[in-house]
């Protein structure tokens, strides 16, 4: 019997789709999401952070970090793509290690207490979107703990589209 396998590309897009229609239908709830400030935050630098709850009945949520495009002085994000940020879980967090140790707006200095402006950073060119996935990594979480043992692409992709 040939194996199929499941379309993951598409999925990804689709999910991204999903996270920011359904942000976008309750965009005046962005202020309640705004990070004021971070500890040693060298810039006004407006980014959002908020929960997207996939599976209520096993408590599981996924964390997601939106680094608005153009912000420190660029053009305003409005306007500007959306893309998606997911480091290769389980086990890496795209808040945690993605947005602070790669391609998000700051970094952290090496004394841990203040953080730079990155200047790689991807929300110059993008609205970025980090997703902590799945249920388990970063700031994502669970309130069954089996689901640490039986995640995956699929169940991800599944739950964030169905919600």
């Amino acid at each position: 019997m040939p194996r199929t396998s499941f379309p993951v590309a598409p999925v990804l897009i689709a999910v991204l789709l999903a996270l920011v229609c359904r942000r976008a239908a309750t965009a005046s709830s962005y202020g309640t999401d705004r990070i004021e400030r971070l500890p040693g935050q060298p810039a006004d630098f407006p980014m959002y952070s908020w929960y997207v709850t996939v599976e209520e009945t096993a408590g599981r949520a996924r964390a997601v970090l939106l680094a608005p495009g153009g912000a420190a002085g660029g053009p305003a994000g409005a306007s500007r793509a959306v893309g998606l940020w997911l480091n290769g879980g389980p086990g890496c967090s795209s808040v945690a290690y993605g947005a602070s140790e790669e391609r998000g707006a700051f970094r952290i200095r090496p004394d841990g207490a203040t953080l730079f402006l990155n200047e790689y950073r991807l929300n110059r060119a993008a609205n970025i979107l980090f997703l902590d996935s799945p249920a388990g990594v970063g700031f994502s979480y669970t309130d069954t703990t089996a689901d640490l043992y039986t995640s995956g692409d699929n169940r991800t992709a599944h739950e964030v589209l169905d919600n």
